[in-house]
Formats: structure tokens, sequence, C-alpha cells
């Protein structure tokens, strides 16, 4: 496969020999340091074997001393005409470095009122809908703003501003982390817990220690994904009837279930993932559900910690059971449909595999085209066999 090693393409076997180069290690002494043979590091590099676990991945890039977002090849290139077509993060960034909570910058600014009703009207439909072209569009101007409320405002609008800030700063976490901006996604996620922790709020911190979990992959068990179960103890009792806290904290027993799970320890993540399900099913499925979290969503991850587990026929039964239809965003459905292409093409089936990428592709491009797991799949199926299809595919995502 032809691909540019300077537009974020390269592959993550072609990241460990660089790593391993750059460490000055042997391939035999790198493949030792994670329990592995030379054969299996050798494929690895050369591309004829793909890293499709992250635990994998963690394991060498604690064994080269580098993060799993190195390996990943993560942050991309801004500036690239098919990443803008994905949406253009420039006036995002600039936002995020020029303002502060204590310091924004100076601009005219619209009525709260007029902000709150942007959130909850066509911002919500667009992250429902995974919108990044538009939500990077309106991001920059909303959140600048908000900064000004919240350093500006009497007490009651500053806690407005600080409540709206602090679900903006989440949305663009993850509006960024598709787009594999992962150092800005870190920025915005950070900017969100600082301004739960003005608000004292325990839900609100949630919230943001969630988006600080996934500002980066998962692969690279950064703190806040490996606190997420003890971030979701601190907030059990202070639950009450919120529904939006019983869900903010069943994402945080997802997201714990998936750091043990990368650990290699399935048990734990058995057991937060039972709890997520429990609370998943006293609550049920709900439009706005924050993080889409209910049932069928709870379906997506127990499907994606099967494949983490390599077990592709039970994270295969875990999708059947999942009622798609009732998934609110696009974006889980999409990821549905990514983690079903896994199973398939553990268990060898590529056609399948194309079949759901293509329509998890049609559900949210930028969940495929910039997803690094998804990327080397899609490279490791087009240099096997690489069909009509798949060869669409590839070329959308600047791999062929």
């Amino acid at each position: 496969m032809s691909h540019s090693q300077d537009d974020g393409s390269r592959r993550i076997g072609e990241n460990v020999r660089a790593a391993r180069v750059y460490r000055g290690l042997s391939i035999e002494t790198a493949a030792g340091l994670v329990g592995r043979s030379k054969s299996w590091l050798s494929k690895i590099e050369n591309g004829h074997l793909r890293l499709e676990r992250r635990s994998d991945i963690r394991a060498l890039a604690e064994a080269l001393e580098v993060s799993a977002t190195d390996l990943l090849g993560e942050p991309v290139p801004a500036i690239r005409p098919k990443q803008r077509q994905l949406g253009d993060v420039i006036a995002l960034r600039e936002v995020l470095l020029d303002s502060s909570l204590e310091d924004p910058v100076e601009m005219p600014v619209r009525p709260l009122s007029a902000l709150a009703a942007l959130v909850a009207g066509p911002i919500a439909q667009q992250r429902r809908a995974s919108d990044y072209p538009r939500l990077t569009a309106v991001l920059p101007g909303i959140l600048a703003e908000l900064h000004v409320h919240a350093a500006t405002g009497d007490e009651r609008q500053r806690r407005t501003a600080l409540g709206l800030l602090v679900d903006m700063c989440v949305g663009a976490t993850f509006v960024l982390r598709h787009l594999g901006q992962t150092d800005l996604a870190w920025i915005a996620a950070d900017r969100a817990e600082r301004a739960a922790r003005l608000l004292d709020d325990p839900v609100s911190l949630g919230t943001a220690v969630f988006a600080q979990a996934h500002s980066r992959p998962s692969a690279a068990l950064s703190r806040a994904l490996r606190e997420a179960g003890r971030h979701a103890d601190r907030l059990e009792p202070h639950i009450g009837d919120d529904r939006r806290a019983f869900e903010v904290y069943g994402m945080l027993r997802l997201s714990a279930a998936l750091a043990e799970q990368v650990r290699g320890r399935h048990a734990a993540a058995a057991e937060h993932a039972a709890e997520a399900q429990r609370i998943a099913s006293r609550i049920g499925e709900h439009l706005d559900a924050w993080q889409s979290f209910g049932p069928a969503n709870t379906g997506v991850w127990r499907t994606m910690l099967a494949v983490e587990a390599g077990e592709p026929e039970a994270a295969l039964q875990a999708a059947q059971q999942v009622d798609a239809a009732a998934l609110p965003s696009q974006g889980r459905r999409a990821a549905l449909a990514i983690e079903r292409a896994r199973a398939r093409a553990m268990s060898g089936d590529a056609a399948a595999a194309v079949r759901e990428l293509r329509q998890a592709e049609k559900l949210s491009a930028a969940r495929v085209h910039r997803n690094p797991l998804v990327r080397e799949l899609v490279a490791d199926l087009y240099d096997r066999a690489p069909g009509r299809d798949l060869r669409g595919l590839a070329w959308r995502m600047n791999l062929a």
C-alpha cells in the first residue's frame, strides 16, 4: 500500500519500528520485553500482522518507553484537504489556547439564554448526528463567549456559563478526539474539569473526568482512564434520583471496564460492565441520554470489551443483542458497526468486515477515517485482498 508518511497515515508497525530504532533496541530485545517472539514483532513491523488489541499496543509502548499515542500516529496534521472535509479544527484550537477561565478573549457576546438555546437545540442535534464539520464551525464561537460570561457575569450567570462550558468542552473533547487531535482533546477536557471544580458539582466533575479518560487513546491507559472506577465510587453517593447522575456514573463504570480489559484483568472488567448494565436496565433508553448511556450503548461497550479480550464470537453475540435503533446518536451506531467489523476480521471474514466498515463510514466518516485501529484494519485488509469496495474505502481514508 502506498501512502505518505507525513500525513498521519503511517502504519502502526512502522511507528513501532521507528520507536524501537529510536530507543536503540534490537528486534530480539524488544520482542523479549513484551514476552513475544522475534518473528511476531518482525511481522508487526513489516505490516504482515496487524495490531488489533489495545493491550498489545500498550505492552509495546511500555517496552519501547513511548506513549501508545505515538505508536498510533496521533495527533494527525490539521492542514490536509481530507481532514478539512471531516472538520476544520484550526479555529477551535485558537480558542482553547487563547482563552482561559480567568482571562477570556475580549469580544462581544450573545445573552446566555441565546447560547443555552443553541446548546439545547442545534448543537445537541449536531452532536447526535456526529456532524463534525458543523460542530467545528460552531464550537469556537460559543466556547469563547462562555469563557467571557464565566469570567464577567454575576454569580447566577457565572454558574450557568460554567455549566454550559463544561458541557461544550466535553463535546469539543470528543469532536477533537475523533478527528485525531489528541493534544487539543486533552486541553478541552482539562478546561471542562477546571470549570466543573469551580462549580463544585460532583456530576459535572464526573462528566469532565470521563472526557479526560477518553481524550487520549485508551491503549495509552492515561491516569484518568485508570482512575475511572475510583471516580465512579466517589460519584455514587451523590446520585440520588438524578438521571443524568446515573448516566455519568454508568459511563464511568464502562470506562473502568475498558481500563481493566486493556490491563488484562478480565474479571474486574466484567464486574464494572455488569454494574453499568444494571444501571442502564434501571433507567432505560432516552433520546437525550448523556453520552447515549442506556441498555443499547452498554451493549456496544460490551461488544468492544469482547473484541479487546480476543473473543470475536462473544463480541458478535453481544452485538446481535444490541437494539441499534435505540442508540440515540449516529456515532454510537457507527461504533457498533466498527466493533462488528473488528470481530468479523478476527474471525477471518474479511468481506463482512468491509461491509460493516462501509456502514460505519456512512454513519460517521470521521470515526472510521481517523480511528487508528480502523486504519490499521483497512490497511491490512487492503494488502491481503483489495476488492473494489475496499479500494474505495482505503482511498477515502488516504491509505491508497
